[in-house]
């Protein structure tokens, strides 16, 4: 009941819209999540992120990642198969970029624990290995870019010991920073920020330099357990998600919020890219420029900026989904929120949300949504959908006209 309340609260605040369910459309779903092994069976596979690359004629790749809990996990950053593009329900995944890149997992030299992923406008796939399976440390954290033309890697970069703690860091948001239009090198270099939830920190990296550091600060830990939030892993994950300004406007910031936290922080980007600093003693001294953009009164988990301004965040367990635009009218607030997508049976846990390009340019909103039960060791009936992968053009979100994707209007199978 409380949960009610607080939705219409926030959904009345919102410069008085109507609560109307918005159809998603549905790219994939699964009853049931198999990695092609009838023998694994009673394993549980979770996936946790998302990503649509678009090719050519409207051709298109979905990415997941499924964090290995346990040995017997064949491969952890699965594609769809070609040929399943346009089944809805339970399509095949393959391993990426090829089987001998997953076994055996305490391979360091493979991928041992993929959790994120970002595909950049350079046609690069960016990964987040963990380096665990099931909490125990097998390899150090790694990030791994993948040239998605040729499938092949291009670079590969092992977290030094003091950018992370074994077994306890667990990476909740990636987001990779490209220099502007026309900059030398730009396909080459790019910076990576990555949320490291349960280590409450903040880590970068430049691929140019191959050099990486990590910030922390107090509003990355989490705040104290919210009334009528119980105890859990969750309440105590610190930063969890990480956004940035538009690539094209002069002062830029990185956003972010910690889970069981109503507000949302913003710093100035230029002070996150200085490596100089940040490995300086004067580190101790960057209080005052992390600042409270301002309070939801509500929690959210996964958020998302497009290349506008527009900030996305699910609204964890309430199967909506809200838009604040930076640099807009309206403050963060509950009453600068403005709910674009009302739909609990789409919207569910998200632990993935991306904006990705189609083959005519236009962004697209993405998300991976699952059944909360999973995440805590719960069971569902077999019929019942476990995960999904829903989206919308953002123009059709901001617009509050019908869903469309790139990805339906053009599916051929052939590779």
């Amino acid at each position: 009941m409380a949960v009610i309340v607080i939705l219409i609260g926030l959904i009345c605040a919102v410069q008085g819209q109507q609560l109307a369910l918005k159809e998603l459309h549905t790219l994939h779903q699964w009853t049931s999540l198999s990695l092609g092994d009838d023998l694994l069976k009673g394993n549980r596979f979770l996936p946790v992120d998302v990503d649509i690359e678009y090719g050519d004629e409207g051709r298109h790749r979905t990415f997941l990642t499924i964090p290995r809990l346990g040995m017997a996990t064949p491969f952890t950053l699965a594609t769809v198969v070609a040929e399943d593009n346009a089944v809805v329900e339970n399509p095949r995944l393959e391993p990426y970029p090829g089987e001998e890149w997953h076994v055996p997992p305490n391979n360091c030299s493979g991928i041992t624990s993929a959790i994120r992923t970002f595909i950049d406008e350079c046609w690069r796939l960016w990964v987040v290995d963990s380096g665990q399976v099931n909490s125990l440390q097998l390899c150090p954290p790694q990030i791994l870019t993948f040239d998605l033309v040729k499938d092949e890697l291009v670079q590969r970069h092992s977290l030094p010991p003091e950018s992370y703690t074994p077994s306890v860091s667990i990476f909740t948001a990636l987001v990779v920073d490209l220099a502007e239009t026309g900059t030398p090198n730009r396909c080459v270099g790019g910076r990576a920020y990555i949320a490291d939830a349960w280590g409450y920190g903040l880590i970068v990296f430049d691929s140019l330099t191959g050099r990486s550091w990590r910030i922390e600060h107090e509003s990355m830990k989490p705040s104290s357990p919210l009334v009528g939030l119980a105890r859990s892993s969750n309440s105590q994950a610190g930063i969890f998600t990480v956004s940035l300004s538009p690539s094209e406007v002069e002062d830029r910031f990185l956003y972010f919020h910690t889970l069981n936290a109503f507000d949302e922080v913003r710093v100035r980007l230029s002070l996150i890219n200085n490596e100089t600093f940040w490995k300086s003693p004067n580190a101790s001294e960057a209080g005052g420029h992390f600042r409270i953009l301002g309070t939801r009164g509500i929690q959210c988990e996964s958020e998302v900026m497009d290349q506008s301004g527009n900030l996305f965040c699910s609204l964890i367990s309430l199967g909506a989904l809200v838009q604040w635009q930076e640099g807009g009218s309206s403050n963060y607030t509950a009453d600068g929120l403005r709910v674009v997508a009302y739909n609990p049976h789409n919207i569910k846990f998200v632990t993935g949300l991306k904006i990705n390009r189609n083959s005519k340019g236009e962004e697209e909103l993405w998300a991976l949504s699952s059944q909360p039960k999973l995440f805590v060791g719960g069971t569902l009936p077999e019929s019942e959908v476990k995960f999904q992968i829903v989206g919308c053009r953002t123009a059709d979100l901001l617009a509050n006209t019908p869903c469309t994707v790139g990805a339906t209007e053009n599916t051929p199978t052939d590779v």
